[in-house]
């Protein structure tokens, strides 16, 4: 099955870490190994949005890369995903950096 973020949110630009978690509990809902995710009819994107959907989802080991519908997503949007991916599966390591860093503050 087709899930269209578009129709999630009602918005062509999904932006808000809110609608975000609103499309991960969508897809919780679900409750189904086999969908795809769609950005068609989604014009920008935010990491806010992305973290808050697919970053989560990685982190809670529900995540695979057969999700996403890259033939129908714009590049741009492809990029930021695949940054979000690399983040959160380096979770570990990043809230060590900055457990570091505020340390020193």
């Amino acid at each position: 099955m087709k899930i269209f973020i578009n129709e999630i949110i009602n918005a062509s630009n999904a932006i808000s870490h809110n609608d975000g978690l609103t499309v991960f509990d969508y897809i919780k809902s679900y409750n189904k190994d086999s969908f795809i995710l769609s950005f068609d009819g989604i014009n920008r994107v935010s990491t806010a949005f992305l973290n808050a959907c697919i970053g989560k989802m990685i982190l809670e080991g529900t995540f695979r890369n057969e999700y996403i519908d890259r033939d129908n997503t714009k590049s741009m949007i492809l990029m930021k995903i695949d940054t979000v991916k690399e983040n959160a599966s380096n979770y570990t390591d990043y809230e060590k950096i900055v457990s570091e860093a505020t340390a020193q503050c």
